[in-house]
């Protein structure tokens, strides 16, 4: 797992102390849970500092945290509509929500040439003819020299039609792992903790810093890389990239997985607060064009349900 996943791990699990703590703020079997998390990883810490912090900054800290962090003097207070008292925390973890999303958000358009926005597609020509069709919520950096095609995915998937060069081969760059073409079509996908790559057809070479991943992944062959494994599998040429037709396609994938998916489709933050669920598996064919829709009937066969908080936060979990 690389130190953005980690990141993202503790920003996710902040929040949900956040909101566990201000249901059930005179919870002390649940203050202590809380204690021993925050005191397991220095990372914990600095994530429930800074979420402390945002939450504050949209005017609203409750009394049960609000004695840990002190508002610094150069912290502004913004004038603020009050919730109802039942329901003022939910604007809160929306805010938090949404500001604890900006700094990775910020440093992709920092470092991208191409991006796309939520429920956006695009494709892009290269400067050697090349096509890269990007996805919702992809961002990717080209760099085209005398020797080399370099293409980096930050973040999303993009199926890639690569002309053909044996002189400069294509490569595209994921996370530490390195896809090698000299001319095919191809999809790669970047999620927290994972790469794929499935080969419509041609054929690519994939490594990473240590090792041969597969020294040739041919058409209908799909490579899954996680935790320094790579696992090979087949699938039907003609299902690469089915987002490119507005599908989500399962094939006995874990909920958690397909979540990870539909995050990219939907302007909220989803929080699967259920293990369990999330382990569950899944298969269907899914309509993209309408993802919350598609959310619910990922979960719901198997007990979960999607509350939603306002147009930012949606909650994953069973009753």
């Amino acid at each position: 797992m690389t130190s953005a996943d980690l990141t993202a791990n503790c920003r996710e699990q902040a929040l949900d102390w956040l909101l566990r703590l201000q249901q059930a703020p005179h919870d002390q079997a649940l203050r202590e849970q809380f204690e021993q998390w925050l005191a397991g990883e220095p990372a914990h810490a600095e994530a429930y500092r800074k979420a402390e912090r945002l939450w504050r900054l949209s005017g609203q800290l409750a009394p049960a945290t609000a004695e840990r962090w002190p508002t610094p003097a150069e912290v502004v207070q913004l004038p603020v509509r009050r919730k109802t008292p039942r329901r003022w925390w939910l604007g809160a973890a929306a805010a938090a929500c949404v500001m604890l999303a900006l700094a990775p958000s910020l440093s992709l358009r920092l470092e991208a040439d191409y991006r796309t926005a939520q429920g956006e597609t695009r494709e892009v020509t290269l400067a050697d003819g090349s096509v890269v069709q990007m996805d919702s919520d992809t961002a990717i950096a080209v760099d085209y020299s005398a020797s080399q095609r370099d293409v980096r995915l930050l973040a999303g998937q993009a199926f890639f039609e690569v002309v053909t060069d044996k002189t400069k081969p294509f490569h595209v760059r994921a996370d530490g792992v390195r896809v090698t073409v000299t001319g095919t079509a191809f999809n790669v996908v970047l999620r927290p903790g994972r790469v794929g790559v499935d080969v419509q057809h041609g054929s690519v070479r994939v490594e990473d810093s240590a090792q041969v991943l597969a020294a040739a992944l041919t058409a209908g062959q799909r490579l899954r890389y996680r935790d320094g494994q790579a696992q090979v599998s087949g699938f039907a040429p003609s299902q690469a990239a089915p987002w490119r037709q507005g599908q989500l396609i399962a094939d006995d994938q874990p909920i958690a997985e397909l979540v990870q998916e539909l995050a990219n489709y939907l302007p909220a933050e989803l929080l699967l607060r259920d293990d369990t669920l999330g382990a569950k598996r899944v298969t269907g064919v899914y309509d993209l064009r309408k993802p919350e829709a598609a959310l619910r009937a990922v979960i719901r066969p198997h007990g979960g349900e999607v509350r939603s908080y306002g147009p930012w936060l949606m909650v994953l979990s069973r009753p």
